[in-house]
């Protein structure tokens, strides 16, 4: 047999030569700028998550120990009123805070609540040092006002929200003495 005989055009053939690859780097200014933004914004949601957490902390883990409040006990109302304080005192400043005791007291409670529950912690919270105290009823819509409160997730009224409140309050009550003179 035969040797297959070599077309010697094919001889002549050298093997493909493929072009570099093309590179990825150095990328377009334009993505460039894309990635830093969101880096940027990434960065500065988890410092806004961050701060948010840290900023209810307190309010979580006052509502943690409501929940572990016996609410036979008889002193459940004054625990819940020292339980709200020192969750208002983690939020502003003590000396100021040092001020609010009573109606004042009861009225900042007050600015966190729903219109509808309004009026009704500072009578309860009054209660607590009563002969009779509160009954069970009354404890437990003391509870759920506390509740109230303290899952609210909005930041805390200022202090001096209470003086223009009392202020106001203070015009209303002088107003309609004042036109009843004048006639």
């Amino acid at each position: 047999m035969n040797a297959p005989q070599i077309n010697p055009a094919l001889m002549q053939m050298e093997d493909i030569v493929l072009p570099q690859p093309i590179s990825q780097l150095p990328i377009a200014p334009g993505y460039w700028l894309v990635a830093i933004i969101i880096i940027a914004a990434g960065v500065i949601t988890f410092i806004k998550l961050r701060k948010r957490a840290k900023y209810h902390a307190p309010r979580k883990a006052a509502l943690a120990q409501l929940q572990q409040l016996d609410i036979n006990d008889s002193q459940y109302p004054s625990q819940i009123n020292s339980l709200l304080k020192r969750t208002a005192l983690s939020y502003l400043p003590r000396q100021d805070f040092a001020q609010l005791d009573g109606d004042q007291w009861f009225k900042w409670l007050e600015l966190r609540l729903p219109q509808a529950e309004q009026g009704q912690i500072g009578l309860l919270l009054a209660k607590r040092y009563q002969a009779c105290g509160l009954n069970a009823a009354e404890k437990q819509q003391l509870f759920k006002l506390a509740k109230s409160w303290l899952t609210k997730k909005a930041r805390f009224a200022p202090l001096n929200a209470i003086k223009s409140i009392a202020n106001s309050a203070n015009t209303q009550a002088n107003s309609p003495q004042e036109a009843s003179c004048s006639q």
